[in-house]
């Protein structure tokens, strides 16, 4: 099996204003995050999503991020032109079976992990089979962007259960930023980061240009 990169890719994630593609082709990030999932402050539209994908450079990788999806709301993405699909809350077994794209299955640590690690292994073996498309687990704080990790403590848990499921691409998610990211990818070895809030304007609303191309530069420049 191939073994696991020493730089870890970059999804910068909540991505809501046609300004912040220039961004991203600046910062040749690897992914770009699109939020469908109204309670969400970054929650955008379909129709406005697709105004934005034409401005991304093509090497640039576009996910949808759902919460509790539909397949309806699926097939709304696939049509704009998403690339892959992301799942946090209740995955539909319909969408494994009729998505044509890969889907990464995400997790919010709510409580010690510790004491999650049965429920998640069991979520993820009951997800995981050969014929449902998840080729990702995302591992994100208790919070659906609320820009705070999970507790980084138990990660001798976390890295055990990465151990069992090293077939799929391991993404890090909840509360990254500057200050904290080299730290993260010294513990979990992610194959992917994922920001959202820790590379965002002070009062919340946009993303910031410096803040993301400091982020990628601090992931890149990573020993």
């Amino acid at each position: 099996m191939e073994q696991k990169r020493k730089t870890p890719q970059i999804k910068i994630c909540g991505i809501t204003r046609k300004e912040e593609a220039d961004f991203l082709n600046e910062a040749k990030a690897d992914y770009a995050g699109f939020v469908f999932f109204e309670k969400s402050k970054r929650n955008i539209s379909f129709e406005a999503a697709g105004e934005i994908f034409p401005l991304l450079e093509k090497e640039i990788k576009k996910v949808a991020v759902f919460v509790s999806p539909t397949l309806e709301e699926i097939k709304k993405a696939e049509e704009i032109g998403i690339d892959i699909i992301q799942v946090h809350g209740t995955m539909r077994q319909e969408i494994c079976k009729k998505s044509r794209h890969p889907i990464w299955r995400a997790y919010n640590i709510k409580n010690n992990f510790g004491e999650e690690k049965q429920s998640l292994k069991q979520l993820f073996c009951e997800d995981f089979n050969e014929e449902s498309g998840i080729s990702g687990i995302v591992i994100d704080g208790a919070e659906y962007g609320s820009g705070k990790t999970f507790d980084w403590n138990d990660k001798v848990e976390l890295l055990s259960l990465q151990n069992e499921f090293k077939a799929m691409q391991f993404i890090l998610a909840g509360g990254l930023n500057v200050g904290n990211v080299a730290e993260g990818i010294s513990i979990f070895k992610p194959d992917i980061v994922d920001v959202s809030s820790g590379v965002e304007n002070e009062n919340g609303i946009g993303k910031n240009r410096e803040k993301i191309l400091e982020f990628v530069r601090k992931v890149r420049t990573y020993e």
